[in-house]
């Protein structure tokens, strides 16, 4: 993979000059390439672009209803956020290791949550590198018997993968847990270690029960057993404005009070390119080409950015002064 961030895309979030972006490239010796006219760069260069400093948290991806598109959504979003300089660490626990194979990676040979756990191995040091950014905990099928560790060994759901997460965050910006459809001990567990709870959602004929089922069991199951307080988001997914489905459940979470206040500003239209991608052990943003899906992804990435992120727009800009004298300069980087 190589995916990348424009710089015209790094001038539109900093709200700066594409020639103030330019010449920072250049000022300051950064890695950049230029094709096709245009000036793109990759992990390394973002953090030095945006200068961004996050609240390190923890996002559990999950939904009792399988095919709404999780996988997709969470590795897009993770190569995104990656590409606006955040450190991204990844926990695969769905044993059918989609974002596993997403990102190119065989576990075969490498520990898993379920080694982690049964050999009280550090998980910070099998974290498996992407790319720039991006690491990953990979799963395989053995993942499948994870909920019988937990029962056979009396694991306390509350804290046993709370307290694993918790040691990844002082080397990762953003922590994602991909989950399977399932709501078992160690979903369970995922759920309590997460600050926030992202549940996808998309047009189909028993979308809008599954996330009813899936809020249902983490607020009157999860929540009050362990009197936890989960914060819950919900993001609609393979929106279709050419069919009337689409319209009547994104009109039913807007019009639900309860849905609503945890409904994401962004929804993501339908495209093939995610999951196209995917199949490819590519991204999206490895080309340089514009899309409806990467435009979505990026604006649900700039929301995740806004819930984190520990300094303000001055802040993260001063590097990158935008004076008149910035304005005059030439666009165009030889």
């Amino acid at each position: 993979m190589e995916p990348k961030m424009l710089a015209s895309e790094a001038s539109d979030f900093l709200k700066v000059t594409l020639p103030a972006i330019h010449k920072h490239l250049k000022s300051k010796n950064l890695v950049y390439t230029k094709s096709q006219n245009k000036v793109y760069f990759g992990h390394s260069t973002s953090k030095q672009i945006f200068k961004l400093a996050f609240r390190p948290t923890c996002w559990s991806w999950q939904n009792l209803k399988g095919g709404v598109g999780k996988t997709h959504l969470s590795f897009a979003t993770a190569i995104r956020l990656s590409l606006y300089g955040a450190r991204i660490g990844v926990i695969d626990l769905d044993q059918q290791a989609n974002f596993t194979h997403a990102c190119g990676i065989n576990a075969e040979d490498k520990p898993i949550l379920i080694d982690i756990m049964r050999d009280n191995l550090n998980i910070e040091d099998h974290m498996v590198k992407v790319m720039d950014g991006l690491d990953i905990l990979p799963s395989r099928i053995d993942n499948a018997v994870l909920d019988n560790i937990f029962a056979v060994n009396n694991l306390p759901v509350d804290r046993e993968l709370k307290k694993r997460v918790a040691r990844l965050k002082s080397k990762y910006d953003f922590i994602f847990i991909d989950c399977p459809p399932s709501l078992g001990a160690t979903v369970s567990s995922a759920s309590l270690a997460a600050d926030y709870i992202v549940v996808p959602v998309d047009p189909e004929r028993f979308s809008l029960l599954g996330l009813n089922v899936t809020l249902r069991e983490l607020e009157e199951n999860i929540a009050k057993r362990y009197e936890a307080n989960l914060n819950i988001k919900i993001v609609f997914n393979k929106y279709d404005g050419r069919t009337v489905l689409s319209h009547q459940v994104l009109t039913s979470l807007v019009k639900d009070e309860d849905y609503n206040k945890r409904l994401f500003k962004t929804f993501i239209r339908t495209s093939q390119d995610l999951p196209n991608s995917v199949a490819k052990s590519k991204s999206i943003f490895d080309s340089l080409r514009s899309s409806t899906a990467k435009e979505d992804i990026d604006l649900l990435a700039r929301e995740f950015i806004e819930f984190t992120r520990i300094n303000n727009q001055i802040e993260a800009t001063t590097h990158l002064d935008n004076t008149q004298e910035q304005s005059n300069e030439t666009a165009e980087i030889m």
